[in-house]
């Protein structure tokens, strides 16, 4: 079980057609047909290999393995070899012809994260990703076993150059991760090709928090839309987007001034919320509003019991309240952030008024107060400085130790 060892290269013909593989120990007819260069270079083009690998059980057609590209008849040749170890084994993988933009829509209605499905946020963006971005593409065209990680490398690189940011590359680079880790495990694939990819850097920079005027800016102006209670919540409780657009009014108790997060994934997710009395009265008015339209719909309303609705009734969509933060933000003319920033401007708030850090991250549901400090840091300097100062000036004093050396100092100097 030799198999075969080749070259193949990617000069053409006059006529426009490319050369065929030149094979280790040519024809002569072979010879006349190779690329001149290659006849006469032994570094000209890459190796390859192909191996036969019996008769598939099912199908009872003849398997062939075929390797990848190589940069000398070495690496091709050792390569052969572990696939002809494979062969004997039982354990080659038939190649798949699927392509990768037919294989992704299953591969994602089946995917799970340790065991848990995806949160409805992530696995819309995934389907944004592989319709708009993934599918179309060259690479989407490709069959799972004809692709390389050069191939996904270069796809990431066009996305890049067409203006797509850091962030949603490497997204998108997740996606087609998971899909070939699934391939391989599904035995789709021999070798993930998906593996030590280019990626492009992050740069991280602090979040710049609004000043508090631009916040009460800007709810100003998101009360003149209907659902200005949604964003009143999102920058009063620091709920996430999810969170917000999944809340039922039976997780609500506006009596009690709480409302109970049921929709995350984490233990610590799940948690109740105090309500300050500017959320509980914007619940109330919007509950009244609420009302009205589902009796202005009547029998058409869709009852869900979702609080934040279209005005038929049926639960808002997260990209339809990215879009109308997105919308209000620029009427109100205010710096760029993303509807996620209210979270941290909920969070900043929190920290400026001197909250304990330990009730700022258990109100936003982080898995500890660590990870909490770590994505505020930058905002805990000046409030520990304010707390310090209010700290001191409980404490009543007739002179106070510098004002005490600054009036001996002056003293010493008129002497």
């Amino acid at each position: 079980m030799s198999g075969t060892l080749f070259r193949r290269c990617g000069c053409r013909t006059a006529d426009g057609r490319q050369y065929p593989a030149l094979v280790e120990r040519p024809t002569e007819a072979q010879r006349a047909a190779a690329c001149p260069v290659m006849l006469a270079d032994a570094k000209h083009g890459r190796w390859s290999f192909r191996l036969g690998a019996g008769v598939d059980p099912v199908t009872k057609k003849r398997r062939q393995v075929n390797g990848g590209t190589y940069a000398t008849r070495r690496e091709a040749s050792e390569a052969r070899n572990a696939a002809a170890v494979r062969v004997n084994r039982g354990a080659v993988v038939a190649p798949s012809r699927e392509v990768l933009a037919d294989y992704l829509p299953v591969w994602l209605s089946r995917h799970t994260v340790k065991g848990r499905s995806l949160r409805p946020a992530t696995r819309e963006n995934y389907a944004r990703y592989i319709a708009q971005d993934i599918a179309p593409s060259t690479l989407g065209g490709m069959r799972l076993g004809d692709i390389r990680r050069h191939h996904i490398n270069a796809f990431l690189e066009q996305l890049s150059d067409a203006g797509r940011g850091a962030v949603t590359v490497r997204r998108i680079a997740a996606v087609v991760q998971g899909a070939m880790r699934a391939a391989q495990a599904e035995e789709q694939i021999e070798d993930n090709p998906a593996t030590r990819l280019r990626l492009p850097a992050v740069d991280v920079e602090p979040f710049a928090p609004w000043e508090p005027a631009q916040v009460g800016h800007f709810l100003d102006v998101a009360s003149t839309h209907r659902l200005g209670a949604f964003f009143e919540l999102a920058v009063f409780t620091g709920l996430r987007r999810s969170e917000l657009v999944g809340l039922r009014w039976s997780d609500i108790d506006t009596e009690r001034g709480v409302l109970t997060v049921r929709t995350s994934k984490t233990d610590a997710g799940r948690r109740v919320v105090d309500l300050d009395d500017r959320s509980t009265g914007a619940l109330m008015a919007w509950r009244l509003a609420q009302e009205a339209e589902r009796a202005a719909w009547g029998p058409a309303w869709v009852e869900t019991g979702h609080v934040f609705t279209y005005e038929n009734g049926e639960p808002l969509k997260l990209q339809y309240a990215t879009r109308l933060f997105d919308k209000l933000r620029v009427a109100a003319g205010l710096p760029l952030m993303t509807l996620h920033g209210l979270r941290h401007m909920s969070a900043s708030l929190m920290i400026a008024s001197g909250a304990n850090l330990a009730v700022v991250s258990k109100r936003l549901g982080h898995s500890s107060v660590q990870v909490t400090g770590d994505i505020y840091a930058h905002l805990i300097g000046s409030a520990s400085r304010d707390a310090a100062n209010a700290a001191a000036s409980l404490v009543p004093s007739a002179r106070t130790v510098h004002a005490h050396r600054s009036q001996t100092a002056v003293e010493a100097a008129s002497s």
